[in-house]
């Protein structure tokens, strides 16, 4: 399966999609008021990659910042997680936030209410030192 890198923009997350690691990692500011290229990518990545996933799926989400179009798309491509690989993968979701960015922990926390699928909260120093790591 092909990986997918797409590097961070001033308003687009980084995005990496790493099939034989069975890993996807989005990270950053996703603050694009057009985010359709972006998700795009991403769902149909993800629908080729659930059709023969791995054993364990990783999905690790450090946001800095989400507006709502993106929060929306957000949702959107973990419903479709759950929906299409719950049965077929055991998926891991990480959402680190910084330790005092509580705006973004209630965030996940929100949306992970919505979800079937148990997220992992993650607090760290720095979302970018962490991601280098």
């Amino acid at each position: 399966m092909e990986t997918i890198i797409k590097t961070a923009t001033a308003s687009s997350p980084y995005l990496e999609m790493n099939g034989s690691k069975g890993q996807i990692t989005i990270s950053g500011r996703a603050i694009d008021y057009n985010p359709t290229e972006f998700w795009s990518d991403v769902f149909s990545w993800t629908t080729d990659y659930l059709e023969n996933p791995l054993e364990t799926t990783t999905i690790n989400l450090n946001f800095e910042y989400l507006n709502t179009l993106n929060t929306k798309k957000l949702f959107v491509f973990l419903k479709l997680l759950e929906f299409m690989g719950s049965k077929k993968t055991d998926i891991q979701i990480n959402w680190l936030f910084e330790d005092d960015d509580e705006d973004m922990h209630e965030l996940g926390e929100d949306i992970n209410s919505l979800l079937r699928l148990e997220m992992h909260f993650i607090p760290v120093e720095e979302l970018i030192e962490e991601l280098i790591k």
